[in-house]
């Protein structure tokens, strides 16, 4: 239990894939809500009619509530920021045209692998943005020779 909150100490980018995991875990709360209240509605018709009208508007209000969160938390995740270049991870604007995969295995604009701990090349980290100070963003740069 120790060595792991060590390794996490050390690890470069843990707290920004954290925070992508919690985006992830939000999607898949948000859908199954949805789903639940799209259940809740059908099972209110069974309702006497005067519980039916309150129940059932009430539900149908949460559940657009839900369908606008999930929207805007899946932006969120599509525009989730690369912890190495600072621009969205799953998404790629060209001159022509624009690429957006939320399944990537890295990232479209710099190629960081997802889930990597350390940079595997902190000399293109520190090319992509020259004035970033590990030490002031708390992501542990690594050792000057």
């Amino acid at each position: 239990m120790f060595y792991s909150r060590m390794r996490c100490m050390d690890a470069e980018y843990h707290a920004e894939w954290e925070e992508l995991r919690r985006l992830r875990r939000r999607i898949a709360t948000v859908a199954a809500s949805c789903i639940v209240g799209l259940l809740l509605i059908d099972a209110v018709q069974s309702l006497p009619l005067a519980w039916n009208k309150v129940f059932g508007l009430a539900i149908f209000v949460a559940w657009i509530v839900l369908v606008f969160t999930f929207f805007y938390t899946v932006h969120q995740y599509q525009l989730w920021s690369c912890p190495r270049c600072g621009k969205p991870f799953h998404f790629r604007q060209y001159r022509l045209g624009r690429i957006s995969n939320p399944f990537a295995g890295r990232c479209l604009n710099c190629g960081l692998p997802k889930w990597a701990e350390t940079d595997p090349d902190p000399t293109l980290k520190h090319q992509l943005d020259p004035f970033r100070t590990d030490k002031l963003l708390g992501l542990g740069d690594t050792p000057r020779r």
